[in-house]
């Protein structure tokens, strides 16, 4: 068990090391983030200034090693978006992100179990293949595509459920919730669906 959770947590590093080489190399090619950075009357001086105090002047192997280093410290950097630290941003938005994981891993696992359950007793049966049927494209189609079908049908079409956004949240243990009020829910319930059609 502990070498499985060791080779685990092997293979996680790795993927991080790979995922965050791309996404710096990809970022680094997008153009000057200065440029969004700054007022469009900021003179040269002062976006060289900018590009200085950001280390945007070393090669892209330092600016690499750096950003590796800091990140082993928690600092993931300024958000050129946000013009504010990268972690300020992400703890920011991780309850919304939590919120939607758990209500994603709720469906799969109310849905998930007992539809398994049946199939597993009932190979056989009409039911049990329609539910492997729908299993089957459920794994297929992407994620973003099952959101904008649902889109489509149920906020488009049926104006039944909102469909973008966070809707109305409340801070009754100390930070922001969409969970304890109907509308917060309402808005929850297309992203976790789609996001939760992959693992039904």
């Amino acid at each position: 068990m502990l070498n499985f959770l060791f080779k685990r947590i092997i293979q996680a590093c790795i993927v991080m090391f790979v995922i965050s080489f791309i996404a710096f190399a990809v970022q680094s090619k997008l153009g000057d983030p200065v440029a969004e950075m700054v007022a469009i009357t900021a003179s040269a001086e002062e976006k060289a200034a900018m590009r200085e105090q950001l280390g945007l002047n070393d090669s892209f192997i330092e600016q690499y090693g750096r950003f590796l280093k800091n990140a082993l410290h928690g600092d993931l950097g300024t958000s050129y978006f946000f013009k504010r630290p990268t972690t300020e941003v992400i703890l920011e938005k991780l309850p919304a992100t939590l919120e939607l994981v758990l209500a994603a891993s709720l469906i799969i696992i109310i849905v998930s179990i007992p539809l398994g359950v049946y199939t597993a007793i009932n190979p056989n049966s009409i039911l049990s293949k329609s539910i492997m049927g729908m299993s089957i494209v459920g794994i297929s189609v992407p994620v973003f595509l099952t959101a904008i079908v649902l889109i489509n049908i149920f906020s488009l079409h049926l104006h039944w459920l909102p469909s973008y956004g966070r809707g109305d949240t409340s801070s009754p243990f100390g930070w922001e919730s969409g969970l304890f009020n109907w509308d917060g829910i309402t808005h929850l319930i297309l992203p976790a669906v789609a996001l939760s059609s992959i693992m039904l």
